[in-house]
């Protein structure tokens, strides 16, 4: 046996024991008696078997066949897929997010004097327009569901927030608690609230996020003074100056939400603008409206003294690294397009994709620091294995890493073959090819419309 799949297959049954599936199943009710489906099987075959590129219910039930060697009907496997399962693996995501957490990199660098780095984010998967009741979308006839998740740069992990429709705002999922102590958050426009700002702070925490180019905050100070006929902007609003500024950078304090009906409003931070004309590497942002000057516009309650205005703009630029996230969880872990219809199944869906990811980084952890080198370069080198190569790895030979598994546990995985037959088999067998039925069948005169064509039998 390859030694290696054999020690990664033993990573994955030891993160998640078999007693402790099944315990867990009877806590969170998914279990309810001794049923003919097995809590561990069922579990790895179904997040292998809806991550995949076609994945389905019909995947998971083939895999689950394969894996025990159990021949389970296609109902049993529809009806674990519960409110008890979603029950199951939020606490299964939430666990694994804490294991990832208890061996944190160091950050170092500009990053150094913070204890973690948090970048939320919120992706939105396709559902089909039946799913629309529950998940609402974009249009009349478009459903989609919405996956909000914080990334932690120390646990390089993304933690889950919470699974919504597509229409709900970002900014209603993201709450701040003391967990923002001593650490830096970033986000974007969608999450963009001068009220959380200050609640941030308030917990000890930091920040940088993006303005809108037509925030117009009031200017208190401007700490710099600039040689030559430059324009003093204190005491201006910043789009009153912003089309004639010329200046690289603009680093002043202003007072923000100042028209906004909010006991804790207004609220006085420091506003730092990085002009990007003609500026190349400069990233490009996208901004809600059209700007009549050249300035992106960040607002933070980090120190000048530690942090002038292009090394701001550059840490926010680290934000992409959700974005990579989000884009592993699409392209490798399929959650582009959700193929289920009820609620449960779309939820539990979505967390597959979302634990898979997090069992891929929990594994390469482990390879890293527990298993050695299993190349003549050292494993060890984070440089050299990517996270998402590394999934996709793990994606591409997830059959064979689920043929170790059930030897491990002992199942006898020998059906490949009949499940491939039987699964080939019309389970409506008294229906006909539709050539069949067009070319032998007998067709009623009465009919009147060409699609009932469809239903006529042989003769």
């Amino acid at each position: 046996m390859d030694r290696w799949l054999h020690l990664i297959c033993q990573e994955l049954n030891n993160l998640f024991p078999p007693r402790s599936v099944r315990d867990h199943g009877r806590a969170t009710d998914l279990i309810e008696r001794n049923r003919h489906i097995d809590a561990t099987p069922f579990l790895w075959t179904f997040l292998v078997g809806t991550t995949q590129a076609d994945g389905s219910v019909s995947a998971v039930h083939d895999l689950y066949r394969v894996f025990t060697g159990d021949d389970v009907a296609y109902s049993s496997i529809q009806q674990w897929i519960t409110p008890e399962l979603t029950d199951l693996l939020v606490d299964l995501v939430d666990y694994v997010s804490v294991e990832l957490g208890r061996t944190e990199l160091s950050l170092g660098g500009r990053y150094g004097r913070f204890r973690d780095v948090f970048i939320p984010d919120a992706t939105i998967c396709t559902l089909s327009p039946e799913s629309i009741d529950d998940f609402p979308g974009f249009g009349d006839d478009h459903a989609g569901a919405k996956l909000h998740v914080v990334e932690s740069l120390a646990s390089v992990a993304p933690y889950l927030e919470s699974i919504t429709s597509a229409r709900t705002q970002e900014t209603t999922q993201f709450e701040i608690d003391e967990w923002v102590e001593d650490s830096l958050t970033m986000f974007d426009l969608g999450y963009l609230d001068y009220n959380r700002l200050g609640r941030i702070e308030t917990n000890g925490g930091w920040f940088v996020c993006r303005l809108n180019a037509d925030a117009n905050p009031r200017v208190s100070e401007e700490p710099r003074t600039l040689r030559g006929n430059s324009i003093d902007l204190e005491g201006m609003h910043l789009q009153e100056v912003l089309p004639d500024l010329f200046r690289q950078t603009i680093d002043v304090t202003a007072t923000v939400g100042a028209d906004q009906d909010d006991p804790h409003l207004p609220y006085e931070l420091r506003v730092i603008g990085v002009r990007h004309e003609d500026d190349e590497d400069a990233p490009t942002y996208r901004d809600d409206v059209e700007a009549d000057h050249e300035y992106h516009l960040y607002a933070t309650n980090l120190p000048r003294d530690a942090f002038a205005p292009r090394e701001l703009a550059a840490l926010y630029s680290n934000r992409w690294s959700v974005e990579t996230v989000i884009q592993e969880c699409k392209e490798v872990f399929g959650l582009e397009v959700i193929p289920v219809r009820r609620e449960p199944a779309v939820t539990c869906f979505l967390l597959a994709a979302l634990l898979m990811l997090l069992v891929s980084r929990y594994l390469l952890r482990r390879v890293r620091a527990r298993l050695g080198p299993a190349t003549r370069a050292s494993v060890e080198e984070t440089t050299r294995i990517q996270p998402m190569r590394f999934s996709k790895r793990l994606q591409r030979f997830s059959g064979r890493l689920l043929e170790t598994m059930a030897t491990q546990l002992g199942y006898s995985s020998e059906s490949v073959g009949l499940v491939i037959l039987e699964g080939a088999i019309d389970p409506n067998v008294d229906r006909h090819a539709l050539t069949e039925r067009v070319a032998y069948g007998t067709v009623d005169p009465n009919l009147t419309n060409d699609g009932e064509l469809a239903t006529i039998r042989p003769g």
